[in-house]
């Protein structure tokens, strides 16, 4: 597993916003990629998918599933007992081509709860479009205070208590995930994937620790160890909470998020945007900032937009055409 880089300030455990910063608020239209005027957007992308191969931009295909392959047994975060970590698998069917992209899918629940099954939906409608695509289960710590460390409503040495478990919890899920990616990778002739071209997305904890494993898990300045490297992000409702980690060797990133999302600060996703395209990470934003829905919320109230939107991303940075 590649180096940790530790954690020296987080979004979630520091008050509300301010730890990312007060970056401005960008337009209430979402913008498509960054270098992409705003107002030709929908033009852009209409022509471009015009272009792209109809197996990544239609439904096209009957999935098949396999459920709960183990991919790792690790140490329990709080008690250190073994947990098996597993995932389910969505492949098209009567598919010719035997290597196909990968998406892996990360759940959301504060670091504490959640399931595989929440992204079930997700992961089956981008294996009709011709991805293998998997959602995984990592480890939780149900008793943890993210929520409560992030509203500032703890103090003293239960703040550093708890602060600490916090980060343990978002560590630990960053790890799980590029654990299930290098696995699926190894396993790519079985699974009939091509391990050279990746995704990971995810939703709420989900899409935190999809950006973690896209911008944290190389050496500054340097790409990410292979094997667990990724092409691309997708996140709902996610930003990075490890300081000084975003560089020019990061994956692409598509971020969706809501102006008053309560559980993730707007303004760690927009810092999260505006680093990343500062060291000239390509950074598609949909941003609705009059809203407030979270992660599976405002993707399904935007779903057709942003997953035409999305098609093209993952067209473009996995190079499918």
């Amino acid at each position: 597993m590649p180096r940790r880089r530790a954690i020296t300030a987080l979004c979630v455990l520091a008050l509300a916003a301010s730890a990312c910063g007060s970056a401005p608020r960008t337009a209430l239209s979402p913008a498509a990629l960054t270098e992409v005027p705003a107002a030709a957007d929908g033009d852009v992308v209409a022509r471009r998918m015009a272009f792209a191969p109809e197996r990544y931009r239609t439904p096209t295909f009957e999935t098949t599933a396999s459920f709960q392959l183990t991919y790792a047994t690790k140490p329990h975060l709080v008690n250190g007992l073994p947990v098996t970590l597993q995932l389910d698998m969505f492949r098209p069917a009567n598919d010719v081509i035997a290597a196909r992209p990968l998406i892996v899918w990360v759940h959301g629940g504060g670091f504490s709860g959640g399931n595989r099954e929440s992204m079930a939906g997700v992961a089956q409608a981008y294996a009709r479009l011709g991805y293998v695509t998997a959602t995984i289960s990592y480890r939780l710590d149900s008793g943890n205070q993210c929520l409560q460390v992030q509203a500032g409503l703890l103090t003293g040495q239960q703040l550093i208590t708890e602060r600490a478990r916090c980060e343990r919890a978002i560590l630990g899920a960053r790890d799980d995930a590029a654990s299930a990616v290098a696995w699926l990778r190894a396993n790519a002739v079985t699974f009939g994937i091509d391990p050279s071209r990746v995704a990971i997305g995810g939703a709420s904890a989900g899409a935190i620790t999809a950006i973690h494993v896209g911008q944290t898990l190389n050496t500054p300045g340097g790409p990410a160890p292979a094997d667990v490297q990724v092409s691309a992000v997708l996140a709902m409702s996610g930003c990075n909470y490890i300081e000084d980690s975003i560089d020019a060797a990061d994956a692409p990133v598509a971020l969706l998020a809501s102006g008053g999302d309560p559980l993730v600060p707007f303004a760690c996703t927009v810092a999260t945007a505006e680093q990343a395209i500062a060291v000239g990470t390509p950074v598609m934003r949909h941003f609705y900032e009059l809203e407030s829905s979270h992660a599976q919320g405002i993707y399904g109230a935007h779903q057709a937009e942003v997953d035409r939107a999305w098609r093209l991303f993952l067209i473009d940075h996995l190079e499918l055409i």
